[in-house]
């Protein structure tokens, strides 16, 4: 009886710490909002014990910070945590593409691109961000290391947060034709089998997105 009370008391902190992170990346929840746990806990009638370990989740995927004197809120990324963010993830898959050869399988990443191409006209962005992830962490996969894709996908939170900014600030997913010509001219670079093109790809794709989403929060930190 009690393990079965522990199993349902996980299950409710999971699934409220799974809607927080939802109304984060739809923007429910406003970047630099903060959450008051009693107040969550009286609006989905659950005790402030489930509520404040739901809140320690999200902030252990990054979308949620401590502030000194103001307790959980809604991460506001700064430029340095966007740099940083995008430095980890340029390191990882320029270097996983850069170790391309004539036998390194791609079945994997050509998967991942299947399960792309049939959710791109959808026009969930939900669906499609994690199926764009999804290619993202095959391609680190390439470099054969466990650590390095579990590494990967710590990063993928705060990446999926802004890939939601870029869904919602440039509309991308609503032209699927150039969302999969774009990922499949990174394929196509990886299938050379050319090191050297295939790090130039990456290294542009994850510049250009790194450089745009600098911009869309400068310009939101600005007021503009």
């Amino acid at each position: 009886m009690v393990q079965q009370i522990e199993i349902y008391q996980s299950s409710t902190v999971q699934q409220v710490a799974d809607g927080l992170t939802a109304m984060i990346l739809n923007g429910k929840l406003k970047p630099g909002e903060r959450l008051r746990e009693s107040v969550l806990a009286e609006n989905l009638q659950l005790s402030r014990n489930t509520v404040r370990e739901a809140v320690r989740i999200v902030q252990a995927g990054g979308l949620i910070r401590h502030r000194t004197n103001h307790g959980a809120i809604v991460w506001d990324p700064t430029d340095a945590e966007i740099m940083d963010v995008y430095n980890a993830r340029y390191h990882l898959e320029t270097t996983a593409a850069r170790s391309v050869s004539a036998s390194t399988s791609l079945a994997e990443v050509h998967a991942a691109m299947e399960e792309f191409r049939a959710v791109l006209r959808s026009g969930d962005p939900f669906i499609i961000v994690e199926k764009d992830l999804a290619i993202h962490t095959a391609i680190v996969g390439l470099l054969g290391s466990r650590k390095l894709v579990t590494f990967y996908q710590q990063l993928v939170t705060e990446l999926r947060y802004f890939m939601y900014v870029l869904s919602t600030a440039r509309h991308e997913y609503e032209d699927p034709d150039a969302l999969e010509a774009e990922h499949e001219n990174i394929i196509a670079a990886l299938e050379t089998r050319d090191p050297v093109l295939a790090e130039k790809v990456v290294s542009e794709t994850i510049i250009e997105y790194r450089d745009v989403i600098r911009q869309i929060i400068a310009k939101r930190h600005s007021g503009a």
